[in-house]
């Protein structure tokens, strides 16, 4: 057995991790729940100028990543990108979300749309904090 350690992490790579960690969770539940979900809005000429990304799993929201174009912010694309989301989990039949960010990050917006913080990890890239928020949708 020989371990390798590398910052060149190829696409095969995550998916062989990926197909082994699935092989493992099938035994609990059907891996099949896993949907990636993508709420994109685009200009005239097709550009994203902001966007979601996430997955949903048996009845929960997970939120990878939300971005607005510095251009779009503070004009409500974020909270049309969630609204969006949300209803889209709950018509796959979730009833909770999940998101993490950074302190330098969106905690505010999250909280004003109705997440509820749970943990915060201190140390992070320095002296920044990771927040880890829920809400019932």
């Amino acid at each position: 057995m020989q371990t390798e350690i590398t910052d060149k992490v190829t696409a095969q790579d995550l998916d062989e991790v990926r197909l082994g960690l699935n092989a493992f969770n099938s035994k609990f539940y059907d891996v099949n729940e896993i949907r990636p979900i993508g709420v994109f809005i685009r200009d005239e000429q097709g550009n994203k100028l902001a966007g979601l990304t996430g997955s949903t799993t048996g009845n929960w929201l997970r939120i990878d990543m939300l971005w607005v174009s510095e251009a779009q912010r503070g004009q409500g694309a974020g909270s049309q990108l969630m609204q969006a989301a949300e209803q889209e989990a709950r018509d796959r039949g979730c009833h909770y979300a999940q998101v993490d960010t950074a302190s330098f990050q969106a905690r505010p917006f999250y909280e004003k749309h109705g997440y509820i913080l749970r943990l915060s990890l201190a140390n992070y890239l320095g002296h920044h904090q990771r927040h880890y928020l829920t809400k019932i949708l």
